[in-house]
């Protein structure tokens, strides 16, 4: 996988629009889902690998409480910025989340430091799966757990299979490689499973999962696009063709004035060092 797609989400203008059109919608229900399962204990420590915008490690720095650490690593500045102002909570219930400019597959973090590392929606960009699962593995501590979400292979793309077609259908130059492939956006059981169990974790669990993502109209959703390293092309084209990648995205959202529901589902391992 070229890196240069993960390097997209580094431009300035994408945060806000993530914030806006993605982050409540989609990867806070998705955020929650993940630190649910990983049963986190008041005074854990907890690196989200990956973290965007930080969903998960908000949800996590309230499940450890005061007593715990948690750390935000991510490889865009402009991302851990924007989080880093989201996250600015005077909360003595909550611990206070470190943010970390890094790639995944070479980790700032100390070695055994965490009791839980986990990664939404990310392990399926990095350019070497395994090396990233390893790093993952090397900063968790003995009987340390990992829990990794990735679009399901096994299950249309959601959101996200609609926004690929519909900017190949209009002509869209791919900002990296294979940007339309929604092949390159999920990851099958079997993958990720050996992903991590070549990278030296043990107990290896794996399950598909499914959400339905409700927005309130077909227009915002459409507007997601915007906070992916799409966006910064279609704002810089004519207003009229912007429209219409709007209108052909909202089309294929489908939707009511009751809102629009989109199916996503990811696969989610679970393991221990």
């Amino acid at each position: 996988m070229d890196s240069t797609r993960s390097l997209g989400f580094a431009q300035a203008s994408i945060p806000d629009a993530y914030d806006r059109y993605m982050l409540r919608q989609l990867f806070e229900p998705w955020a929650a889902e993940l630190v649910r399962r990983a049963a986190l204990q008041p005074g854990s420590s907890v690196l989200d690998v990956a973290s965007g915008l930080g969903p998960v490690a908000r949800l996590s720095a309230a499940a450890v409480g005061a007593r715990g650490r948690v750390v935000a690593s991510d490889i865009s500045a402009a991302m851990l910025a924007h989080a880093a102002v989201q996250h600015d909570d005077p909360a003595s219930s909550v611990a206070p989340v470190e943010f970390l400019e890094c790639s995944a597959s070479a980790s700032k973090a100390d070695a055994d430091s965490f009791d839980a590392v986990l990664c939404q929606q990310g392990l399926q960009f990095f350019p070497d799966r395994v090396a990233a699962a390893r790093e993952m593995r090397r900063v968790a501590r003995p009987d340390g757990v990992v829990l990794v979400s990735t679009w399901a292979a096994e299950r249309p793309l959601g959101l996200f299979g609609p926004i690929n077609e519909t900017l190949r259908e209009q002509g869209m130059a791919e900002p990296f490689p294979h940007a339309f492939d929604s092949g390159t956006y999920r990851v099958g059981v079997p993958e990720l499973r050996d992903v991590l169990l070549t990278a030296g974790w043990r107990d290896v669990q794996v399950e598909t999962v499914e959400l339905d993502v409700v927005g309130p109209s077909a227009r915002e959703a459409a507007c997601a696009v915007l906070g992916t390293p799409f966006g910064p092309l279609i704002s810089a084209l004519p207003i009229a063709d912007q429209e219409a990648i709007r209108a052909r995205l909202m089309s294929k959202l489908g939707g009511s004035s009751a809102g629009v529901t989109v199916r996503t589902a990811s696969n989610i391992a679970q393991a221990v060092k």
